[in-house]
């Protein structure tokens, strides 16, 4: 179905499936049986819907709901491939492949419906279930060398949306018409468009722009900075605010392709900022970017890059105004297959930063009816410190 370069190599895939059967060893688990979207890719190379059921010693069984033909042509995974009639098969074709029925059964409790959980216990009738959605997550947060080289591509991809912007911003239009011209530069670009977000209720889209009073508007979102929305149904992003001269423009923008994504935020004016509070809260975020470029490391926590970030922002008096209105207590996350994953740089979290951990630092600021200011970048953690994956300037508020 697609071309053989765009594909996930069986070796990666194994890699991934035999790092995590030796989770399962170390966890006393027999097996766990993966359905949600982003685990699936990470482990098959594709979605389709399936349910995959990984054991802890020997081939992973891919049960087959829909699209039997697609999963076997766009997956280069090594696994007993079969169709799955209905979920009550789902042990009866594990035993047909010579394996266990398991004692101790791993599911992804995170996301897993209550409905799916409850037909689980009527077909693993012997079965502990346990929650292997964390050793999912921290296995998926260090990333290897094919996923680097994958989210960087998609850093490029969003070096070249945001050199289009300043073409295509201009005064006298709507943040929501503005929006759609930059996606179909996105799109041309190779945007996929769509964004994995784990988590119920987990709905986003991939990019908002948002200028003056509308860049201090938070919402449901768990983020500094969420906008009006154009509608109450969806009171998130982009409005049908006008575009002024001598605002900040806050554009904040999530790139995916080939399934890995990269987050990225700057700061622009169609004039001049005149305002010396945004001048300094810019000041400040840049600051606390190259701080912890400075100072982040293999095995600092995450919750040191959070309080060098607060410290920075009480240094310029901003303390109040850091990370949104109310604020969130954190200034960075993991980022990947989905767009919220493990690292979270947040207050009081002591795990450590590892090399291959991929993660994106979004200071801002909010003052509220007033403005927001702030930008962000991922970087990738290797052995000595951490790379930014963004060539797009990011020094001072962008000025068209």
């Amino acid at each position: 179905m697609f071309a053989d370069s765009l594909l996930i190599p069986e070796i990666e895939l194994e890699n991934r499936i035999g790092k995590f059967q030796s989770l399962l060893k170390n966890n006393d688990l027999d097996g766990a049986l993966i359905v949600q979207s982003a685990d699936v890719v990470y482990f098959c190379g594709t979605y389709q819907n399936i349910h995959l059921y990984i054991p802890v010693e020997g081939t992973p069984i891919i049960m087959v709901r829909k699209n039997f033909d697609r999963i076997t042509s766009d997956s280069k995974l090594k696994a007993n491939i079969v169709p799955l009639r209905k979920m009550g098969d789902i042990l009866t074709i594990i035993k047909q492949h010579d394996l266990p029925s398991p004692e101790r059964l791993g599911l992804e409790m995170d996301v897993l419906p209550v409905s799916n959980f409850q037909r689980y216990q009527g077909i693993f009738k012997t079965s502990e279930f346990i929650d292997c959605s964390l050793l999912i997550r921290q296995l998926r947060a260090v990333k290897t060398h094919f996923e680097i080289l994958r989210i960087k591509e998609t850093s490029m991809m969003m070096d070249n949306i945001f050199n289009s912007l300043p073409s295509i911003l201009r005064t006298g239009i709507s943040e929501f018409d503005l929006v759609g011209e930059i996606e179909n530069v996105a799109r041309r670009e190779g945007h996929q468009g769509w964004i994995r977000i784990r988590g119920f209720n987990a709905e986003f889209y991939f990019g908002q722009l948002l200028s003056g009073t509308n860049s201090a508007v938070t919402s449901f979102f768990d983020g500094p900075i969420n906008g009006v929305g154009m509608y109450p149904e969806f009171p998130f992003g982009s409005g049908s605010k006008i575009v002024e001269r001598d605002e900040p423009i806050l554009f904040d923008y999530v790139g995916a392709k080939s399934g890995y994504m990269a987050d990225m935020t700057r700061t622009y004016v169609i004039g001049k900022i005149t305002n010396n509070k945004y001048l300094k809260s810019y000041e400040a975020a840049f600051e606390i970017q190259q701080s912890i470029i400075q100072k982040a490391k293999p095995g600092i926590l995450s919750r040191e890059i959070y309080e060098l970030s607060l410290d920075i922002a009480k240094k310029y008096g901003l303390q109040d105004n850091f990370m949104g209105a109310p604020p969130v207590s954190f200034v960075g996350h993991g980022i990947g297959l989905e767009l919220n994953e493990l690292p979270v740089l947040a207050k009081g979290v002591g795990a450590p930063l590892e090399k291959g951990m991929v993660f994106a630092v979004e200071p801002k600021f909010t003052f509220p009816h007033e403005a927001g200011i702030g930008l962000e970048n991922t970087f990738v953690m290797n052995e000595t410190g951490v790379e930014k994956l963004s060539n797009y300037p990011d020094h001072e508020i962008i000025k068209i």
